[in-house]
């Protein structure tokens, strides 16, 4: 939408617009409902012009950001949900791919051994040792009913039933302690009521398995140690944050896909079979695969030809040409963003449906991992200012449509007019 008419026509698009596929860049962390990128693009290079300002308040994964970037527009990124802008930061900015291979490597070198040894099992047709890809549990049982593996040797995947060995090897996982640190938050909101969709889990540490919230502590503890708020070593958290969910029980057995894991609901149900996916390949798929690191980067580093983040809306009148900034609709006036009234030329948002997704409670499975250790104050997760239908947090429609409609008067007040 935009007010800077001008006495100028235009011509509305008024025809469906085909989705195309994914491209890469978009296809490397899961986020819910993201836009098709080409109709995004229509839109925008429609109805706004070269070096003009798009904003976007709900930005979620950063579809309208990095596709005003493309178009050689300036681009303002707004989430209260700090995964969102995260997304959208390690999705568009420029990386050297070769420091994203000597990175992977310095980590594989350190990590690979220690957690590949978890998933350590014998092939029942040769008997030599083979590498668990997946294992299928029950819920609530102590141990797998199956076990999927490649096997080197015979250069097959192959599925049996657990021997003695795995059946001991999970026991001793079980009994051991976790050398590294990793997320205990409880599953609640900041009022203190349980999510709303968290089932029976109290805690984050509920939703693994101990073998793989162990080989997840290992990994994240290389990552973090890598060093604190440089791009590669947040592109690598950004690339572990991809996985997460695929590691844990929220995955449910699929016999038509069964060596794949995914993200099944919109909440922390945990299915009757699950899939325990070794967090090694998944983490290794992340960097290499089609959906990988490498693959992303390598498609926006060509897509967006220049990339130059702001700090506040001053940094636009200058060269910078994106503005990325976690905080609310509801005070775009507000820091870090800092957006002057009528000084946007076109806003392009997708806001949320009621309650229909829990963006913020959904965000924590990952958001709690990103805090880390040290406590990132970059991840705080605001319950309190999400625009949403929830009945856990005391929000119902009428709370829905007057939080919605301040946002938009929120974007109003920063459109330009006919004569800004």
């Amino acid at each position: 939408m935009s007010r800077q008419m001008k006495q100028v026509l235009v011509s509305h698009i008024d025809h469906a617009i085909s989705p195309k596929a994914h491209t890469p860049m978009y296809l490397m962390h899961k986020f819910w409902a993201r836009k098709p990128h080409n109709v995004v693009a229509e839109y925008i290079q429609h109805y706004s012009n070269k070096g003009e300002i798009v904003l976007d308040p709900f930005v979620g994964s950063g579809v309208t950001a990095m596709e005003a970037l493309k178009l050689g527009r300036r681009a303002i990124a707004i989430d209260l949900d700090p995964i969102a802008t995260f997304i959208t930061q390690m999705t568009a900015v420029p990386v050297d791919l070769k420091e994203i291979r000597k990175v992977y490597q310095s980590i594989k070198e350190k990590a690979k051994a220690k957690i590949e040894s978890l998933y350590e099992t014998r092939c029942p047709k040769c008997g030599k040792k083979a590498s668990i890809i997946c294992s299928i549990w029950k819920n609530g049982e102590d141990f797998p009913t199956q076990i999927r593996l490649f096997c080197p040797n015979c250069q097959k995947k192959i599925k049996k039933k657990p021997g003695k060995e795995d059946i001991e090897r999970i026991e001793r996982i079980a009994e051991s302690k976790i050398s590294y640190w990793h997320p205990k938050n409880r599953l609640y909101y900041s009022s203190g009521r349980p999510f709303k969709k968290r089932e029976k889990s109290e805690t984050v540490a509920d939703l693994f398995t101990k073998r793989n919230l162990m080989a997840l502590s290992i990994l994240y503890h290389e990552i973090e140690s890598l060093g604190e708020n440089d791009v590669l070593s947040d592109l690598m958290k950004f690339r572990f944050t991809s996985i997460v969910h695929l590691a844990s029980k929220l995955t449910p057995d699929r016999p038509t896909r069964p060596f794949s894991s995914f993200w099944a609901m919109h909440s922390y149900w945990i299915p009757p079979a699950f899939m325990e996916s070794n967090v090694w390949q998944l983490f290794e798929s992340a960097i290499q695969r089609r959906q990988g690191l490498l693959k992303g980067k390598e498609n926006s580093n060509e897509s967006i030809k220049h990339y130059k983040e702001g700090k506040s809306f001053e940094d636009l009148k200058d060269d910078a040409n994106i503005l990325i900034a976690t905080q609310s609709a509801l005070n775009l006036k507000g820091k870090p963003a800092s957006i002057p009234k009528e000084s946007v030329d076109y806003v392009f948002t997708d806001p949320p449906y009621g309650g229909s997704i829990q963006y913020m409670e959904l965000s924590v499975l990952w958001l709690c991992w990103l805090k880390g250790e040290g406590n990132d104050k970059r991840f705080e997760m605001n319950f309190d200012d999400e625009i949403t239908i929830n009945e856990f947090q005391g929000k119902d429609f009428d709370y829905y449509h007057k939080m919605l409609r301040a946002a938009f008067e929120e974007v109003y007040r920063v459109l330009k007019s006919e004569d800004g």
